[in-house]
């Protein structure tokens, strides 16, 4: 009878211990496994400031604040999702000025916190490596340098123009006032605006609780739908053509209206291109002299099945050597069907006798850089990377570029984007802007009057003294430094098309 009441109670002692390590799970281990996520030190954020800095305006100390404008995945799951904040100060600053104390204008960032859209603040430390789309370069210790004064055209023509003031000043006068007003010069200085874009390293390890697979609200698409994708795409063309050459490839899908578009785009900052006209020509002509951005500058032309695009949306900061870009063609077989070829201007190169722009090879990263932009603004329903059903790489026998794609195209859904989330910065007013006509003629002539040839001598003999203690600009290119990718759309795992 005793063995017989052990055998009874024996399956009530499993039944209680399977119960007690459930409670433990669920108060113990279960919270553990949420905050045993650590993101590994060298993961790249990629932030959109909220305040402005500068070197005219900023003083050690003082605050900066930007907002993580892509999630970051590690292992299938968003550690660091959308609208994060990251926090900082400025640690140090230095004006240009008159240009008789420091070379350029630098300034340095300090990010020691990141806070999660729950409310938890984790201390980080990190290193800046990139100010996207902007003229200023990135020291190797993190130090944004700003342009030399010199470095313009405009600046070119003040050293013949400055000294006629002096040698014929009846001459100097009317000739230095008509080229103040032709061709302003660069401003030294550095500016940032709201919606400014960096990109950041993490230096050092974080323990991250996992958040989600994918951002709120976005949907993996169904093996029907996929299929349905795969249908549109198959037999259209994948390849863009400058003239008779290929171009860019077809890299993104969008499945929307164009006013669905048109607010996704806006509020994330991205702004349409202007067509050629003798404005924009002179507008451009402006940006160049002086060395300031034109978020509207036009495109060259390019076409899918002959046809050039419909529109196109860019998104820059300080200069018109870099952008992001992306060309958008309209199905003509199919109604709120898009096909988008996406890129990043990197700088200008001279070819067949005029200037152009040369992109990243990595497109990649500009695939990813439109799909969470768009993702920021809560316009997407569902998104998803399906293969190319004929990858068309094939190299230009005289030497094309270099493409780096894993062949994917991106495809997203809009929703009706009625009430879009804006980035910071959008709609709002420049503050380097902001200064009256006359305050800009004066420090136009200003800086003139800064480079002649007497100061541009004082100015080399004295960077050449001070070069071995300036620090170098960093090394890896910027189509090196890639910005979160779309680790997310890869997880759960895609069904095969086939």
């Amino acid at each position: 009878m005793q063995k017989l009441s052990a055998l009874r109670r024996a399956p009530l002692r499993a039944t209680a211990f399977r119960q007690y390590l459930l409670v433990v799970w669920s108060l113990v281990l279960a919270p553990l496994a949420l905050y045993a996520q650590d993101l590994p030190a060298g993961t790249n954020l990629e932030i959109r400031l909220s305040t402005p800095v500068g070197s005219r305006i900023s003083h050690p100390g003082d605050q900066v604040q930007g907002t993580a404008i892509a999630p970051v995945s590690f292992h299938g799951q968003i550690l660091v999702p959308q609208g994060s904040k990251l926090i900082g100060s400025i640690d140090g600053v230095k004006r240009f000025g008159f240009g008789l104390k420091h070379v350029t204008a630098t300034i340095r960032y300090q990010f020691h916190t990141l806070q999660l859209p729950g409310g938890n603040a984790i201390p980080v430390h990190t290193e800046l490596l990139e100010v996207e789309t902007a003229k200023e370069r990135v020291d190797v210790d993190g130090t944004v340098r700003g342009i030399h004064p010199a470095a313009s055209l405009s600046s070119s023509l003040s050293l013949a123009t400055v000294p006629l003031l002096f040698v014929a000043p009846t001459l100097g006068v009317p000739v230095t006032a008509i080229k103040s007003v032709l061709a302003p010069s660069a401003n030294p200085e550095i500016y940032f605006p709201p919606g400014t874009e960096l990109i950041v390293r993490l230096t050092a390890p974080i323990g991250v609780q996992s958040a989600a697979a994918k951002p709120a609200g976005i949907r993996s698409f169904s093996a029907g739908e996929r299929v349905e994708i795969e249908r549109m795409l198959k037999g259209s063309a994948q390849r863009t053509r400058e003239g008779t050459r290929p171009s860019d490839l077809v890299n993104v899908l969008f499945l929307g209206s164009r006013e669905q578009l048109d607010r996704a785009f806006h509020a994330a900052g991205w702004s349409q291109a202007e067509r050629k006209s003798p404005l924009s020509l002179y507008r451009m002509y402006y940006a160049l002299t002086t060395r300031v951005g034109y978020r509207r500058a036009p495109m060259n032309t390019l076409t899918l099945n002959g046809v050039p695009s419909d529109f196109v949306y860019q998104k820059s900061l300080d200069t018109v050597q870099k952008r992001h870009h992306v060309r958008l063609w309209k199905d003509p077989h199919q109604a709120d069907v898009w096909l988008g070829a996406a890129a990043e201007d990197i700088a200008f190169r001279f070819e067949l006798m005029h200037w152009t722009h040369s992109t990243s090879p990595n497109i990649d990263v500009e695939r990813a850089k439109v799909v969470n932009d768009l993702a920021f603004t809560g316009c997407l329903d569902a998104a998803g990377l399906v293969p190319r059903s004929s990858p068309e790489l094939r190299q230009h026998p005289k030497g094309e570029r270099v493409i780096v794609t894993d062949t994917d195209i991106a495809v997203a859904r809009l929703n009706a984007c009625k009430a879009p989330k804006t980035m910071a910065g959008v709609n709002t007013v420049s503050g380097g802007n902001s200064r009256s006509r006359w305050s800009r003629e004066w420090a136009s002539l200003r800086t003139d009057l800064r480079i002649n040839v007497f100061f541009t001598t004082y100015n080399t003999v004295k960077f050449l003294a001070e070069r071995r203690t300036l620090k170098p600009l960093r090394k890896t290119p910027s189509t090196d430094i890639n910005p979160p990718g779309l680790d997310w759309l890869s997880s759960p795992p895609r069904l095969p098309l086939r």
